[in-house]
């Protein structure tokens, strides 16, 4: 509860600066401080896995908005959940927070795609490493599609459409392989249906009326993505398993 009115306490004193009548930054020193006694109880008091996981999702909904914040104290913030994100003991919850935890870097205070792919790839490798290990987790391949769809949609630079195609490629590899296992079948049915909406997009965004859309999106290359053509013979490749490096 503490942690939470820290939070919240940081919004308000952020929409305070916003309207303070002694310009920009008057509450900048408080902001901070109510931010850094969040952490500080979130260090301390939660111990348990999942409510960790759900605490970094509330730092990053408030940080993401907050504006009023030095830069310096801003990527320090920033760089200290994304670190915590990723010192998760379950893998499938590292995955997703340091995915939330790029945020940080592509909001109204900050844009660095740079720091932003650097999360996204954080998220492949970690991915990689588990669904090896564990293919029920699939899934976690089409997490990572949308995520990089939704900031190639946002215009991140660094966000390339070749990483969309390479992911696309890897979940139609590692869904089918899931479904062939009697232990993951149904993670896999689960997963394909997931695809199957994320390809649905992808196509609506190809036949877009908008020229825009559809000239972004236009190099894509859907025919036979999501069906049994396309399918692998035998277990993905793990040399395949990631979108080439950011250069």
């Amino acid at each position: 509860v503490a942690l939470q009115l820290w939070l919240v306490a940081a919004g308000t004193a952020d929409q305070a600066d916003r309207h303070s009548l002694t310009g920009a930054g008057s509450f900048e020193a408080i902001c901070y401080e109510f931010l850094t006694q969040a952490i500080m109880c979130y260090e301390e008091e939660i111990t348990e896995t999942s409510k960790q996981y759900s605490l970094l999702f509330n730092f990053v909904g408030i940080l993401t908005q907050i504006t009023c914040l030095e830069p310096e104290n801003f990527d320090g913030l920033a760089q200290k959940l994304t670190q915590k994100a990723a010192r998760l003991l379950k893998k499938p919850l590292q995955c997703r927070a340091v995915a939330a935890c790029s945020h940080l870097f592509w909001c109204e205070s900050r844009r660095e795609g740079k720091r932003v792919l650097e999360c996204l790839q954080k998220c492949l490798k970690v991915t990689d490493a588990h669904v090896q290990s564990d293919p029920s987790a699939a899934g976690l391949w089409v997490e990572m599609l949308d995520k990089y769809i939704s900031y190639y949609d946002a215009a991140v630079e660094e966000v390339q459409l070749g990483f969309i195609q390479s992911l696309l490629n890897l979940c139609q590899e590692h869904i089918s392989f899931a479904e062939k296992d009697t232990s993951s079948a149904e993670a896999g049915s689960k997963a394909r249906a997931h695809f199957k909406e994320s390809l649905a997009y992808l196509r609506s965004c190809k036949a877009s009326v908008s020229p825009e859309v559809a000239a972004r999106y236009a190099e894509l290359d859907l025919l036979d993505v999501g069906t049994d053509a396309a399918a692998p013979q035998g277990p993905p490749a793990r040399a395949h398993s990631t979108p080439p490096e950011h250069a």
